[in-house]
């Protein structure tokens, strides 16, 4: 019984989940005993003119076309026999084709003595497709295992279309300008739905921004067509400027979407001759690190930070730094003082891990600004460290002899894994390529198990040659700089929000200011700041020390990238895991599981059950030490037994993370080509590139082989400013680059999808945390689920919900934030 025919066994089920005014698209029952129409794969038959039963691994599968329906439903009934704990039958949909499917039944142990299952679904895409597929599905492993696909029928609603779905960039940027001058952008607003966009509305912007044409506004957008709003920035005074594009649309799902917008404008435009000049007299007077000590008359001692700042009285510098800096005597040379070593990394005698790996980098100068050619955790062949360089300071001193003087803050990340130790040089130069000495010490650090410091004064040669692409770099880097958001002390907040008390941002419930490396709390477009204090005084130069993710990268990378790709290829989260990561597919534990159960920390697959027990057994070093991706991807497909359903039991593994952050690398390059990749290509080109992120936080930590997989779960570093960006983009309340359902879900915004619980008032959902905080809340009666980030050591990113962020990296192991919630609710009301 097929095409356009119904039979009378299963007209109550079609009448039950599709309505009486559906039309039967499709239907089957097998009752003719012809499976000829249906390709198949493995052991297929007929059986008994009552199914169609696959053995073993096998499956069954035939297209049908939806064209011309809307309110498409699918419904699947199967029974099974013999089913062990890792066999499972499947009823499947695809609409793409067969690329990739989604689970509308399964049946495991115990759903194995013939009783008939039923199961209805409209999966996104299915209506008004020509090439949508349903496949019957068997994984079973001995001969006795069998699948009975018992019917399948689709129905619709004939000569109606369904629902629009707008697609928009997130964020329009405009870069650096000249004042006066003018930049257009294009923003494509296209509808990846099947019914009619109508954009009822375009938003108004505010000066330097207007909008020049637009061709949405009233008009039809036919799926797979687009419209085009045309923005112009004229800016008239230099600065950094941020607005936002409102557009409402009868997408039902996204009615109303916010593009953000920002540009800075300079004297001349794109790049500024003389970037940010210094106006001192240059008569500097100095204590610590003077000309005589860097011209080889000083060993090299820790001294206060205040000795690498910049002076009030700094001149612009005399010279101009293009070419190369090489130190020598790295190895042997310098001091280390040892503060904590958790896993006895060092002891009494000398080792590599007291010294700096070897030196020697390209820098451009633009300005009293100095730019590093590389940026991001640089490999080297030193056994445990990799530098990190940041853009650094040149000016000029009375007492320097014509030399210009640097300071240049740099760090060390521990190699394979994601600790920074925070450092500063300083040397001073000519251009002849003369060079002092270079000073150097490290005195912080955002690492809970090794913190140390380390001093010293090294020889060094400056090479005076051009730098390859110095043009690009200077451009990029001063729209970096023009692009920050706007900062302010967090002792601003007491004059700006009269009432606020500061520290309750600065050290939240008596956290102790040594254990924090930055802090930060953004509400109405400005960055109040904090933190930097080391053990030699403040750090002179807050707004690049780099600080690292640690499993906020389950966030901001895993979460993040996971719905991009549902926004972009609409079925994505319901793919299964084994599917695109073979080692993960060979003891049958990842069959059923998903990505989104990868996200939800719900695979099923775990030993002990107690919150963090296994996170916390030695043998997660089988992960995070070895350096080759074949080692960390059999341990983590390998580890873990099954014990629960999948989506059902919360248990925390970074290994699962790794898992997916591979499986969606695997789909990407499957949909888009081998080249692409899940982190440099989908996230910081197509969501956080856009944000303005800057060259530091474009880094991910990958495996030292070929295959350079992303660590995921881990592994990111960012600036203050990107924490800034990257919360205030998850707090504004549309993502429009991401799936906004998930992105609601994951943010505590859809009261029916909560996610798993991990612990008592608390939730985890695509990779979010959440905590219920009603009780702590004055005036809130309903519950108030606060979303957040958080990373191994004491790492917090608080996404608040009256439209402000808060945020601190330190290494104290301690999560303390409540002080800041009530604070920013004493600023503005947290209740919903």
């Amino acid at each position: 019984m097929r095409t356009l025919s119904c039979a009378v066994v299963f007209a109550a089920l079609l009448t039950q989940s599709s309505g009486a005014s559906a039309d039967t698209i499709f239907s089957d029952d097998f009752s003719d005993g012809n499976i000829s129409d249906w390709s198949t794969s493995g052991t297929v038959n007929a059986h008994n003119n009552e199914s169609i039963r696959l053995r073993g691994p096998s499956s069954a599968w035939r297209t049908i076309s939806t064209a011309g329906f809307s309110a498409v439903s699918v419904s699947m009934v199967m029974s099974a026999s013999s089913l062990e704990n890792a066999d499972h039958c499947y009823a499947e949909v695809s609409v793409n084709s067969g690329s990739n499917w989604t689970t509308i039944l399964q049946l495991d142990n115990g759903q194995d003595n013939g009783s008939h299952f039923s199961a209805s679904a409209a999966p996104s895409g299915v209506d008004n497709n020509p090439q949508m597929q349903v496949r019957f599905r068997g994984d079973g492993a001995t001969t006795g295992d069998y699948c009975y696909g018992q019917s399948v029928a689709v129905t619709g609603t004939s000569g109606a279309q369904t629902d629009p779905d707008i697609d928009a960039p997130a964020s329009l940027g405009f870069g650096n300008i000249t004042i006066g001058g003018s930049k257009t952008v294009n923003a494509v607003i296209s509808n990846q739905g099947s019914a009619d966009l109508s954009i009822n509305s375009v938003g108004s912007v505010s000066a330097p921004f207007s909008i020049s044409a637009e061709t949405c506004t009233g008009g039809n957008i036919a799926p797979g067509n687009s419209c085009q709003v045309t923005v112009d920035f004229n800016p008239t005074s230099a600065g950094s400027y941020s607005d936002s594009l409102g557009i409402s649309s009868n997408d039902p799902d996204e009615s109303n979407i916010s593009i953000s917008l920002s540009g800075s404008a300079s004297d001349s435009g794109g790049t500024t001759s003389n970037f940010d000049p210094l106006s001192g007299s240059g008569n500097v007077s100095r204590s610590l690190l003077t000309y005589n000590t860097l011209t080889g008359n000083g060993s090299g001692s820790l001294v206060n930070m205040s000795g690498y700042a910049l002076p009030a009285e700094a001149a612009n510098p005399g010279n101009t730094f293009e070419g190369s800096l090489e130190l020598f005597g790295e190895a042997t040379s310098g001091s280390f003082d040892e503060q904590k070593d958790s896993f006895r990394y060092t002891g009494n005698s000398d080792t590599t891990r007291k010294h700096l790996p070897e030196f020697d980098f390209e820098f451009v100068q633009t300005g009293s600004h100095l730019v590093p050619k590389e940026r991001g955790s640089i490999a080297s062949s030193h056994p445990e460290w990799e530098y990190i360089l940041l853009p650094g300071r040149v000016w000029d001193e009375n007492g320097d002899s014509g030399y210009s003087r640097v300071a240049l803050p740099f760090a060390l990340q521990q190699k394979n894994a994601n600790c920074i130790h925070n450092g500063m040089m300083m040397f001073a130069f000519k251009d002849d390529g003369s060079v002092t000495d270079v000073a150097y010490q490290i005195a912080s650090e955002t690492c809970l198990y090794f913190q140390f410091d380390m001093w010293g004064q090294l020889d060094a040669t400056y090479i005076p040659a051009a730098v390859s692409n110095a043009t690009t770099l200077v451009a990029e880097y001063q729209a970096e700089v023009n692009g920050r958001m706007p900062t302010k002390p967090l002792s601003a907040l007491n004059s700006d929000y009269p009432g606020t008390d500061y520290t309750k941002f600065a050290t939240p419930n008596g956290k102790s200011p040594s254990a924090i490396s930055l802090v930060g709390f953004v509400i109405d477009g400005t960055h109040y700041t904090g933190g930097c204090t080391t053990r030699q005084g403040d750090y002179p130069y807050c707004e690049v020390l780099p600080v690292p993710s640690y499993s906020s990268a389950k966030s901001i990378f895993a979460g993040t990238a996971l719905m991009r790709l549902e926004q972009k290829y609409p079925g994505t989260m319901n793919q299964a895991i084994s599917n695109y990561v073979p080692e993960c597919a060979a003891n049958g534990n990842w069959d059923d599981v998903t990505f989104n159960n990868t996200a939800d920390m719900g695979t099923g697959n775990y030993k002990l059950a107690g919150y963090m027990s296994d996170e916390g057994a030695s043998h997660t070093n089988d992960l995070f030490l070895p350096e080759s991706h074949a080692s960390k991807i059999s341990y983590s497909c390998t580890e873990y037994p099954r014990k629960a359903s999948p989506g059902t039991k919360w248990i925390y593994h970074t290994s699962d993370t790794y898992i997916l952050g591979r499986a969606m690398n695997e789909y990407l390059q499957g949909l888009e080509g081998s080249s692409k990749d899940i982190y440099s290509d989908l996230l910081i080109g197509e969501v956080l590139g856009p944000l303005g992120v800057s060259p530091t936080a474009q880094f991910s930590r990958r495996t030292y082989d070929s295959e350079q997989q992303p660590f995921t779960g881990w592994g990111l570093m960012f600036l203050g400013d990107d924490i800034a960006k990257i919360g205030s983009f998850y707090a504004s309340g549309s993502q429009p680059g991401l799936k906004q359902s998930e992105m609601d879900a994951a943010l505590q915004k859809d009261a029916s999808d909560r996610g798993l619980d991990p612990l008592s008032d608390y939730k985890y959902n695509n990779g979010f945390w959440a905590h219920e905080i009603s009780a702590d809340i004055a005036g809130c009666s309903a519950p108030l689920w606060l979303p957040f980030m958080s990373g191994y050591g004491g790492i917090t990113v608080l996404i608040l919900s009256n439209d402000t962020v808060y945020y601190y990296f330190a290494d104290d192991d301690e999560y303390l934030w409540m002080d800041a919630a009530q604070e920013a609710h004493s600023i503005r009301s947290l209740c919903n």
